[in-house]
């Protein structure tokens, strides 16, 4: 069902394009790129970049600590006490 309507939605959008030919389509290809290089879209996508690297550096230390949690609880629960301090020889 999903590749039916996938292939009515690409059929469609080549009628539709044939008919608009290439002036319209160059129309709006150079109105699109105005508006992705203009500077404010250009502001939004670096503080979106910043606040997901922020936003994925905190997930990764919250994972990590949850897994070390979990990897405690492991230890204590099966007996296993693991020493990560290093022994001088």
């Amino acid at each position: 069902m999903k590749v039916i309507i996938f292939l009515a939605g690409v059929a469609v959008g080549f009628v539709v394009g044939s008919r608009a030919g290439r002036g319209a389509y160059e129309n709006m290809r150079s109105k699109w790129q105005g508006f992705s290089g203009s500077d404010q879209v250009q502001q939004v996508k670096g503080d979106v970049r910043d606040f997901a690297g922020r936003a994925a550096s905190d997930l990764g230390d919250k994972v990590s600590e949850a897994v070390g949690k979990a990897s405690d609880k492991l230890d204590e629960v099966t007996g296993k006490k693991t020493d990560t301090t290093p022994t001088e020889a």
